[in-house]
């Protein structure tokens, strides 16, 4: 086999690799499984999958397994380019209005993924990487995006996600939903970071649901609570002509 043919047989067995990843992302997935349904050699498999680790296109721990690295998140945010190049100067005044640190993230499946992201001006404040995912039950962006599916499909997210990552029983997430779908505003006490907070709201461009939140140090997020919540519902007025439900 000539040298151009095997490395387009490697990469071949890697995107093969990386969709078994993703089918099975909730789920704890080892070397093992992933040589027994992909009928690779399990040295093959390890060695492609130390590759993708390397490169940050997988990452491993030890309680979840095998999953999707931070460079593929990536590559979902050139996805919605668009829009983040369109909301860019939304969230950029937001920003500036609060001093605050401001997350545009995406709904994907079981979980929220940070597509843009711009610094505050406080010494103390948030930072977090583009493509990172977020829980749906612990944070503002996660439960601001439920609030505009239906109830039993919200509740089919809440029940599916892994008991460990929330902090609340389903009925009194869903009441909290149920509220943000009223007031267009959800909110995050300390629940996914200890010591920060968050507000965030959503909304449908093409079909997806993104959500514009901001992540507060707790012990100021109280402090500016009224303030911030003004603010954002004034950014989302101006998202409102880009909106297709």
């Amino acid at each position: 086999m000539g040298k151009s043919s095997s490395n387009i047989q490697v990469l071949t067995r890697a995107f093969q690799i990386l969709r078994i990843i993703k089918k099975e992302r909730d789920s704890k997935i080892s070397l093992g499984k992933i040589a027994k349904i992909s009928n690779l050699p399990r040295s093959t498999v390890q060695r492609i999958v130390n590759s993708l680790i390397k490169e940050n296109y997988l990452t491993i721990a030890s309680d979840k397994g095998i999953q999707l690295g931070d460079e593929i998140y990536k590559l979902a945010a050139l996805d919605n380019y668009d829009v983040v190049k369109t909301l860019s100067p939304i969230i950029n005044l937001l920003s500036n209005k609060t001093k605050e640190t401001v997350d545009l993230a995406i709904l994907d499946k079981t979980h929220m993924v940070l597509l843009d992201r711009v610094l505050g001006s406080y010494r103390l404040g948030v930072n977090s990487k583009v493509g990172l995912k977020l829980p749906l039950s612990t944070t503002a962006s996660g439960k601001s995006a439920l609030s505009l599916l239906d109830t039993n499909k919200a509740k089919e997210f809440l029940e599916s996600e892994n008991q460990q990552q929330r902090r609340k029983d389903v009925k009194k997430l869903e009441d909290e939903i149920a509220k943000a779908g009223i007031n267009g505003v959800a909110y995050d006490f300390d629940e996914n970071n200890d010591g920060i907070s968050a507000l965030g709201s959503s909304f449908i461009i093409n079909k997806e649901i993104y959500s514009i939140s901001i992540p507060v140090p707790s012990h100021r997020f109280y402090l500016k609570q009224k303030e911030l919540e003004k603010h954002l519902k004034t950014a989302i007025e101006k998202v409102k002509p880009l909106i297709v439900n």
